[in-house]
């Protein structure tokens, strides 16, 4: 809820028919996806980015995905505030070791999908 009382201007607002058009291409991709739930897929987006892993759900707007993460790539995760020598004061830390985690994919972002 917006707590601003001024006049409102509209910055974009989609065509009815590129709207139609999304929905029934949303539509098409959850019935493409729903038999290889749990199968080894290459995604790869319309900006030319590659994933593969496995596909673990997908809901109105998103796929996800699990990959497998290398030892450089839980270096992009969030900052631990609570890194030694405050232990004795603060939860210990843990260390993030490689492993699988989901990747969350737009699915109007997806080029193509294939199975591996």
């Amino acid at each position: 809820m917006s707590t601003y009382s001024g006049p409102q201007t509209m910055i974009y607002q989609a065509d009815p028919t590129s709207l139609h058009h999304v929905k029934k291409v949303r539509e098409s991709m959850h019935g493409a996806l729903k038999p290889y739930m749990n199968q080894k897929v290459k995604v790869t987006t319309i900006d030319g980015v590659s994933h593969e892993g496995c596909i673990s759900g997908f809901d109105e707007g998103h796929l996800y995905l699990t990959v497998t993460t290398t030892s450089t790539d839980y270096m992009r995760s969030y900052y631990q505030p609570y890194y030694p020598p405050y232990q004795p004061y603060y939860p210990p830390y843990y260390p993030v070791y490689p492993g699988n985690v989901i990747l969350p994919l737009v699915l109007y972002n997806l080029l193509a999908l294939s199975l591996i």
